[in-house]
């Protein structure tokens, strides 16, 4: 198929306006750029009924939560891990998009600041996620929530995020989320794939920004084989919780989320795989440019919010 028209056109916008070279700006310069273009294209910041931000503490550090409750929100909750290679990206730059995540499931959704490299190495981030998610579990009660009926969600790194907290929480015999929601996410390192090579350059996850994550991750050799990094690494991938894929179809990343996919079935979890078409890496952040984007998004939301009910 074709790329969608309106994803084509914010492709030539954001060509005009992207650094000419990544490697020449800082990581706070290039979130700056992020959250703008995020906050641009992601539409309009709908109304719900609260915007509450808190946080807990971990790790001598505070790590900030953003809640989000739509009105006549159900009893469950959607945790949400935002994307952007565990380097930029933040709670402001998803602000519409969790919006539109809360009014199209009628749950309450819970963004995550987890915190980011280079200033922080991996596992930080991961063990931010798992975190966030006991915290949720645990104060269940006083966020008016049923703790039994918590989906954990994220695109991109933050789809990483949502398999990997799950695996963290089954390897610890800990109570999983009923659902996994996960956007086009990363899988763990992938240079050799059919799409990475179709899809890498122009389609705004390039090679380029790829490669600038990989430098400000830092990360050891054997990071890259670390089940709680790539996760299609876990000696056991039963028992996962219903599980949602979502790809896009010019997307670098595609095949190894269809891949992981078949993986996770083969397990035994119950999975649903999606692969939006005409859609680019991070179409759901700029589904305010694209109404076929926000379509997609208030699809899979909505589906997903009737099963936490």
């Amino acid at each position: 198929m074709t790329l969608d028209p309106d994803i084509k056109k914010l492709l030539e916008v954001i060509e005009m306006n992207s650094p000419k070279d990544l490697n020449a700006i800082s990581p706070n310069d290039f979130r700056s750029s992020f959250r703008q273009s995020a906050l641009l294209f992601s539409g309009p910041k709908e109304e719900v009924e609260e915007v509450r931000d808190i946080s807990f503490r971990y790790d001598n550090s505070e790590i900030p939560l953003r809640v989000y409750r739509p009105h006549n929100a159900g009893e469950g909750a959607i945790i949400y891990y935002h994307g952007g290679g565990f380097v930029i990206g933040d709670i402001e730059a998803y602000d519409s998009q969790c919006r539109k995540i809360a009014n199209s499931s009628m749950q309450t959704v819970i963004s995550v600041g987890y915190r980011l490299a280079p200033e922080y190495k991996f596992p930080i981030w991961a063990y931010d996620s798992l975190e966030a998610y006991r915290w949720v579990f645990k104060n269940s009660s006083k966020l008016n929530i049923n703790g039994s009926k918590i989906a954990v969600s994220g695109d991109s790194a933050g789809g990483n995020l949502s398999f990997v907290v799950p695996l963290m929480l089954l390897d610890r015999n800990l109570e999983v989320p009923k659902m996994i929601i996960a956007l086009y996410p990363f899988i763990g390192v992938d240079t050799f794939s059919e799409t990475w090579r179709e899809y890498s350059h122009g389609l705004f996850l390039d090679r380029e920004a790829m490669s600038y994550f990989a430098k400000m991750t830092r990360l050891n050799p054997e990071d890259f084989v670390d089940p709680y990094y790539s996760p299609a690494q876990h000696s056991n991938l039963s028992n996962l919780p219903e599980s949602i894929i979502v790809t896009a179809e010019y997307d670098p990343l595609r095949e190894q989320g269809e891949t992981f996919l078949s993986q996770i079935r083969e397990a035994g979890t119950r999975a649903t795989g999606i692969r939006a078409l005409g859609m680019i890496h991070g179409f759901a952040t700029f589904s305010g440019a694209s109404p076929a984007a926000d379509k997609i998004l208030r699809m899979i939301y909505r589906n997903a919010g009737r099963d936490l009910d």
